[in-house]
């Protein structure tokens, strides 16, 4: 059996599950590639018969260049078994649910799935984080069983034992798994106009954030980081003003990752309202996930960072690219 793990990652939390996943499938199946999604065209994937592909969850789903890669590049492929993984913070989210089926029509047999609590490195969210410190080593540890499970399975059910194949969850089952309020980056700041209530109902859009850049910190040409960067192609930094395209996901890696902070936005709004009308309710969806089993939380809840926001606790650049 060839086999393949493909992931997409930015901070690096992906990338481990996945090499741990790849580890397991290596000690039943002897051969194991890993590959970074970007690295991959079509027709690579002709070769392998097994396939597993993951990423982290942005907005509550699939970041916008995994669907891609799935629809481009991992068509034709009838016949061969696959399975997906992700990885969060506190909302799972709609990621399974899209791309289980966006796999199956692509012609492959997913044969199972997993998602992973992460630490989150977003500029808008709170540090510490309620799923900072993972992936730790009971999670790769679980990684490795799981792609032990994948190779077994797979051969089972190669040689008929179709009722191994799972069932994706539906409707309620499915969001009582996998929470996620929504699938889009329109967040809630205070409820609806009402009897005895006098604030109006108020959203924030991240997608209607603007970056801008600072011409007298751009290195632009002689830096090309963001452009090199960036998941969907979407800067044209030779523009006055620079275009960010709209089919940029709002994932904030070129303004986290700029050596000299050109790239900017204002995060004090978006801070503010979290902090007024969100941080509540994020309490609320760790505390349930750590009562059903689902989370262990290794950060304590007294030490959420309220009121403290990775976007002021450091200053661009605060990540740097994966090799």
């Amino acid at each position: 059996m060839k086999s393949i793990v493909i992931y997409f990652s930015q901070t690096g939390n992906t990338k481990k599950i996945a090499e741990a996943i790849r580890a397991g499938m290596g000690e039943l199946s002897g051969q194991c590639d890993i590959a970074r999604l970007q690295d991959l065209a079509a027709g690579d994937l002709m070769k392998y018969d097994l396939i597993g592909l993951g990423s982290p969850v942005w907005h509550r789903r699939e970041p916008a260049n995994v669907l891609g890669f799935i629809e481009y590049t991992m068509n034709s492929l009838e016949g061969k078994h696959g399975f997906t993984f992700c990885t969060h913070g506190i909302f799972p989210g709609h990621f399974l649910g899209r791309v289980v089926p966006a796999l199956t029509l692509e012609g492959l047999t997913v044969i199972g799935w997993k998602n992973w609590y992460c630490s989150v490195w977003m500029p808008e969210k709170p540090k510490p984080y309620f799923t900072d410190g993972h992936p730790d080593e009971m999670d790769l540890n679980e990684a490795k069983k799981f792609g032990r499970e994948m190779v077994e399975r797979s051969k089972w059910v190669l040689a008929g034992e179709r009722q191994l194949i799972p069932r994706l969850p539906k409707g309620r089952e499915y969001h009582e798994q996998y929470p996620g309020p929504g699938s889009t980056d329109r967040i809630t700041l205070a409820p609806s106009a009402g009897p005895g209530n006098t604030e109006t109902k108020q959203l924030i859009d991240l997608r209607s954030f603007d970056f801008r850049v600072n011409k007298e910190r751009c290195l632009y040409p002689k830096c090309t980081v963001c452009i090199d960067n960036c998941p969907t192609h979407s800067i044209n930094l030779t523009l006055s003003p620079p275009l960010f395209r709209k089919n940029c996901d709002r994932c904030w890696f070129c303004e986290q990752i700029c050596p000299r902070g050109a790239i900017e936005v204002d995060w004090e709004p978006i801070a503010g309202f979290m902090d007024k009308y969100i941080i509540d309710d994020w309490f609320k969806v760790a505390e349930e996930a750590v009562a059903k089993g689902r989370l262990r939380q290794l950060v304590q809840p007294k030490d959420i960072g309220r009121n403290t926001y990775w976007y002021s606790v450091k200053k661009p650049p605060r990540l740097k690219p994966l090799k």
